[in-house]
């Protein structure tokens, strides 16, 4: 969208949960927070040297706790006591955060 700046992480993770061809990290039910299917992100996006997935190299961090320590250094907060499936069936365990103003509908 017009006025998104593309550089910064927060922008570079709302391109990534909209894309339709990131798997790893998807919008909670309401679309204000994320769901991170650890092992799906760190194999999709943050593998370095060779990255299969679709947008290797997205972020600096090579490793998931330095990319969990760039959501709080953004204000991201990890919703407590969740962790399950995104949707039902979904076999995979996912991790939830939240941001007040990170939503679907406001990429800005």
């Amino acid at each position: 969208p017009a006025g998104l700046n593309a550089s910064t992480f927060p922008a570079r993770l709302w391109y990534l949960v909209n894309s339709p061809h990131v798997r790893s990290v998807r919008w909670d039910s309401l679309a204000r927070g994320l769901l991170i299917e650890r092992s799906l992100f760190e194999r999709e996006l943050l593998s370095p040297a060779g990255a299969q997935g679709p947008a290797p190299h997205t972020f600096r961090a090579t490793r998931f706790a330095s990319f969990v320590r760039q959501l709080y250094r953004y204000g991201f907060r990890k919703v407590p006591g969740w962790l399950g499936a995104a949707v039902p069936g979904d076999a995979g365990a996912w991790l939830h955060y939240r941001h007040p103003s990170f939503r679907r509908d406001r990429p800005e």
